[in-house]
């Protein structure tokens, strides 16, 4: 662990959860809207285990793309946004590309199961500078801004 730097104000547990959950809100209506329209569009056909696996990487796609596209251009996800936190570098500069794919490299492979969230918390609470294991291997941390 580093020692927290403290010209930075580290946003803490909830102030990230609260960002997750809007950021769940705002994922959920793009994807409701860009989905809608393909529902009259497509003929009705029964489920697949292809169909399912087809909108799963669509899923996981349009995820990373969400946080990793927002984070990498305004270092900042809407829900982020919406709460005046930003994710930086840990010496305090903007966040990298490389770091916001990176962090959010970890979302992916670790999906949104309860021991990985569960991991990320334990972290957040444990680590000086409020990190996440994404946080940590993207040399990021998330910082009111």
């Amino acid at each position: 662990m580093t020692a927290r730097r403290p010209e930075l104000d580290h946003a803490g547990l909830l102030a990230r959860g609260l960002a997750w959950f809007l950021d769940g809100i705002v994922m959920f209506l793009g994807a409701l809207a860009l989905l809608l329209p393909l529902f009259f569009l497509l003929p009705s056909t029964p489920s697949s285990q292809a169909a399912e696996g087809v909108g799963g990487l669509v899923g996981l796609v349009f995820g990373m793309v969400y946080y990793a596209g927002t984070e990498a251009t305004w270092g900042q996800t809407p829900g982020k946004m919406m709460l005046g936190i930003r994710v930086v570098n840990v010496d305090g500069r903007p966040c990298s590309a490389a770091g916001a794919v990176i962090r959010n490299i970890t979302k992916v492979l670790g999906g949104s199961a309860i021991f990985p969230v569960l991991v990320a918390i334990i972290l957040i609470l444990a680590t000086d500078d409020d990190q996440r294991l994404g946080d940590m291997l993207g040399g990021t941390t998330v910082v009111h801004a």
